[in-house]
């Protein structure tokens, strides 16, 4: 299982400066094909500048959730480091 990219990220406005609200598009490389999953995710800022992702899918895929949860939380987490953000 690969994260081949995410597409369309799109910033929604959030009244709490810490954190931040993204749609974007997911594709993922299975075995069997690549899926194209949308979701919702959250980056939060904690009051010691660590960062919680939390991810919610929009389309349930029909693989197993957490190996694509933490591959997506890492892609984001160093999209952010890197400023590829919105």
């Amino acid at each position: 299982m690969e994260i081949l990219e995410l597409r369309q990220i799109k910033r929604t406005q959030e009244e709490l400066y810490y954190r931040r609200k993204f749609s974007a598009e997911a594709a993922v490389s299975v075995p069997t094909s690549t899926l194209e999953l949308p979701i919702l995710f959250t980056i939060e800022t904690g009051p010691l500048g660590n960062k919680e992702v939390e991810i919610t899918f929009l389309k349930a895929p029909d693989y197993p959730l957490i190996p694509i949860k933490n591959a997506l939380s890492q892609m984001i987490l160093t999209m952010d480091l890197e400023g590829k953000l919105p």
